[in-house]
């Protein structure tokens, strides 16, 4: 099925979008042992590393600075030495300004990024110590804000909630699942958000990104193809009708999504859970919100890409059970 997945999404790419790379530690993956500790405010960046010098002895650099143009960072390392023992009594350390020479770090994604000392440009990435793999990661509670402006005269953001559950198999597949909670009262998948507004979602590895499907209400689904940290996601949504397929050649809405509840707190909340809900109780979808035709692309998406995407969609409709 990983085969098949692959050769359906193997053209498909992003269209470009801004994003903010994310706080936290960072390492390479491939060369474990040392990190870098970076945080954003705002545009600046305080970075710390923890390496070694050419005889193996632990050393401390800093390197604080702006980022440029949304992602990229360049300044000098500063080599702090002669500080307090973790037991001693405070001895103030001496620090060398820029004495650690160039450092570059280019964020690719929200949790990619490459960084170059010298001449030596190394991957480093956010280092994910326990929220598992790139499905299991999504666990948990997310606000979502779609940009709607494109769609409707009216306010031009509207606001959701997605739970991602749990993982499992399905017919071959490897799917992360869930629902649109049914409101911010309930931490986890209600029945009346299962069985109304349920959720699946398909990450390929090749590709690096997480192609989600819900349904927004007895008419319409939601379809998503999205670029994932650990705690925001960016990309594209687009509304379409049951029995239809998303129109890749329009216009999809920017979505943005930010972690708002851990997958621990969603698994062990106590909230209530509803019984299924009765037909005159079901709540309009997004679709509803919508009273634009959505244009066409400047670029438009090559056809066998937009079938390649339709074609991962279907096979994620099928979990829903429409």
């Amino acid at each position: 099925m990983k085969k098949t997945l692959v050769l359906i999404f193997s053209l498909m790419t992003l269209p470009a979008w801004a994003f903010t790379p994310e706080s936290g530690w960072w390492w390479n993956p491939d060369e474990p042992g040392t990190g870098f500790a970076i945080e954003i405010q705002d545009d600046k960046v305080f970075a710390a590393f923890y390496v070694y010098d050419d005889l193996g002895n632990p050393i401390w650099y800093t390197a604080v600075g702006d980022i440029q143009g949304n992602s990229y960072f360049d300044n000098d390392r500063d080599y702090t030495f002669g500080g307090t023992c973790i037991d001693c009594s405070y001895t103030t350390p001496t620090t060398l300004i820029g004495d650690g020479g160039p450092v570059t770090i280019d964020f690719l994604t929200e949790t990619t990024a490459t960084i170059q000392f010298g001449g030596s440009v190394k991957h480093i990435e956010r280092y994910n110590f326990f929220l598992g793999d790139e499905l299991e990661k999504m666990r948990g509670e997310w606000q979502v804000v779609y940009d709607v402006s494109e769609f409707t005269n009216n306010f031009p953001f509207i606001a959701d909630v997605l739970i991602f559950r749990q993982t499992e198999v399905f017919q071959g597949d490897y799917l992360v699942t869930g629902c649109r909670s049914e409101s911010t009262s309930f931490n986890t998948c209600t029945n009346y958000a299962l069985n109304n507004n349920d959720m699946a979602a398909y990450y390929d590895t090749d590709f690096d990104e997480l192609v989600v499907v819900v349904r927004d209400d007895d008419d319409y689904y939601l379809a998503f193809y999205l670029k994932t940290g650990l705690d925001q996601f960016d990309g594209e949504a687009y509304s379409y009708l049951v029995g239809s397929s998303p129109n890749f050649n329009e216009n999809g809405f920017p979505v943005r999504g930010f972690r708002s509840a851990s997958y621990t707190f969603v698994a062990t909340g106590t909230g209530p859970s509803k019984s299924e809900a009765t037909e005159q109780d079901r709540k309009p979808g997004i679709s509803t919100l919508l009273d634009k035709k959505p244009s066409l692309k400047k670029t438009p998406m090559d056809q066998a890409k937009a079938d390649r995407l339709a074609a991962i969609v279907k096979k994620l409709e099928a979990k829903l059970g429409k």
